[in-house]
């Protein structure tokens, strides 16, 4: 299933419709809703939660407040893969964070975070407030314009090496280790996405009706159905695993005939195989 937005529409308005119109086509069971911070709102979770939905999303720890952040720091062992819940009620209701400690993110982190402190200091003895400088901030002193950020710097240092998870779903029914796990499939998603934009080349859109948008969508999401399905077959009957996309590329173009018709266009796609894939 998919659809098709404005470009302009924000990403976090989409989610909702999308699941309802899932919904309606699964009206057995409710789906846990699995997503990055990008597609979350405060409002979007209050909501999944009133309409009886469960829910795991990334947290933007970042922007929570620094009393928040101390007691994370403070409670969560700085060891590798250590995990501790917090309640996240006094944000959203019945909503708790995940919180793991990684010493490879950590190692990431603190590289980044050196490089920002460093580059602000330098933008500083410009008297230069820099592009995007994280640690740069603007001041109230006539002779002094910009001054380091050392709250943030506090509050920054104290979430190396953390990662949050917000969910709804209490430990007695779903492990944090499970949660996180549960998380982490949306690599799966990641890699369609940026495979549809490269070896389907679903970006850039090169047209203006919307008639000629939705069938371009249309193709390059029924192009990544077969790359998939193909993909989860065994790796002996298409070439190698990991290999397919190359071989899948062997197919003659895409004939796309779109036939007006007075109520609606009909899309008829040809696929006409010019190599087999296990040469």
């Amino acid at each position: 299933m998919h659809e098709v937005f404005e470009g302009n529409t924000f990403e976090g308005n989409t989610m909702l419709d999308i699941v309802r119109r899932f919904q309606k086509r699964v009206v057995t069971t409710k789906p846990v809703i699995v997503a990055d911070a990008a597609m979350f709102s405060k409002a979007n979770m209050r909501q999944l939660e009133a309409e009886g939905y469960r829910y795991i999303v990334g947290a933007r720890l970042a922007n929570t407040a620094s009393g928040y952040i101390a007691q994370i720091h403070k409670q969560l062992p700085s060891t590798d893969k250590a995990v501790q819940r917090f309640s996240y009620e006094h944000i959203v209701h019945k909503a708790s964070i995940v919180c793991e400690f990684s010493l490879p993110r950590y190692k990431k982190d603190k590289r980044e975070f050196d490089k920002q402190v460093k580059r602000a200091y330098e933008l500083l003895d410009r008297n230069e407030s820099g592009r995007r400088a994280k640690f740069v901030k603007k001041s109230k002193e006539k002779d002094k314009p910009f001054i380091f950020d050392t709250a943030l710097q506090v509050k920054t240092e104290k979430l190396l090496g953390i990662k949050g998870y917000v969910t709804n779903i209490p430990e007695e029914e779903t492990s944090s280790a499970e949660i996180i796990a549960y998380y982490r499939y949306l690599w799966h998603v990641v890699q369609a996405f940026r495979m549809s934009k490269t070896d389907l080349r679903a970006r850039p859109v090169l047209h203006r009706t919307q008639e000629a948008i939705r069938a371009h969508v249309l193709i390059c999401f029924m192009a990544l159905m077969m790359g998939k399905y193909l993909e989860s077959k065994p790796a002996g009957l298409y070439g190698r695993s990991g290999t397919y996309f190359g071989k899948f590329t062997k197919l003659t173009s895409v004939i796309i005939e779109l036939v007006k018709c007075t109520f609606c266009t009909w899309i008829t796609i040809h696929w006409k195989i010019v190599q087999s894939f296990s040469s």
